[in-house]
């Protein structure tokens, strides 16, 4: 019987870390261990980290250390968080996964070198905005813009997810793909938009599964106009949304039925602001 080659570490607090990701070459960060993807040689496991399993609420946001559970956010309740947020996480696998699987491992595996398939959070947070904090060292860290995020800077650990507290009047989570779990025809949809007098404020629509599609010229051309919205209006805007993502996405016959589902769960959204 051959023996393993790999080495398991166990982190207790974040200097731990720290000194693992400075000494330890082609080390491998692991929370829940959920994950799809193998084992590296060298594995460091951070659950056990108290300072990434932290859930603060302030008045403009909140913010979940990145080894908090999936369950552990679903147990903060839909009314004390974005809505879109909790409903994406109810779709995650199962409960006794959620109850392993961190917010932390679930952003991480969709970074650009695990592939180019999002996971289920990728749609929600890039839609509200939300910011990671990754460090290296006590004084060394990096405030990142979900939206600029491509994978985790060399030597650091993300640490901890800020999400902005979100009340759109429409708030609206779509999944599409198999149920409970995450394939190359998975995709989250969301939709936001807020209303002020009896026009559109804000907007935002994001799909994200093997592709990220996010059309912000026609989300500024919606801005300010007049509610309700027409019929014509909308078949208007999911033509050109369909155009832009014809665009973007030329010569992928794999998004077709994507596309389909795509512009109807944003007829859809639409329909909810006639």
């Amino acid at each position: 019987m051959s023996k393993s080659n790999q080495t398991f570490l166990i982190a207790r607090t974040l200097s731990d870390v720290f000194y693992h990701l400075k000494n330890v070459n082609g080390l491998q960060i692991r929370g829940g261990g959920t994950g799809k993807f193998p084992f590296a040689e060298k594995v460091l496991a951070i659950s056990s980290i108290p300072e990434l399993s932290t859930i603060e609420k302030k008045e403009r946001f909140i913010e979940f250390g990145s080894a908090v559970t999936l369950s552990r956010i679903l147990d903060v309740g839909r009314t004390n968080m974005s809505p879109v947020l909790y409903d994406a996480i109810k779709t995650i696998a199962s409960e006794s996964v959620r109850n392993i699987a961190t917010i932390g491992g679930n952003i991480c595996s969709g970074c650009e070198e695990n592939g180019t398939q999002k996971s289920t959070l990728w749609g929600p947070l890039l839609a509200l905005g939300a910011v990671l904090e990754f460090r290296k060292k006590p004084n060394d860290s990096k405030m990142i813009p979900f939206s600029q995020f491509k994978k985790v800077p060399e030597g650091y650990l993300l640490t901890k997810v800020r999400v902005p507290q979100n009340e759109s009047e429409v708030a609206i989570f779509k999944r599409v793909g198999p149920s409970r779990r995450i394939t190359e025809d998975s995709a989250s949809f969301v939709f936001l938009a807020d209303m002020e007098n009896d026009s559109i404020a804000s907007i935002k629509i994001i799909l994200a599964g093997p592709i990220v599609f996010h059309p912000v010229e026609i989300e500024n051309q919606i801005l300010y106009t007049k509610l309700p919205l027409t019929r014509d209006f909308i078949e208007k805007k999911v033509a050109e949304a369909e155009s832009a993502y014809d665009m973007k996405f030329s010569g992928q016959k794999s998004k077709r039925l994507l596309k389909a589902q795509f512009l109807n769960m944003l007829r859809y959204s639409f329909e909810q602001l006639m």
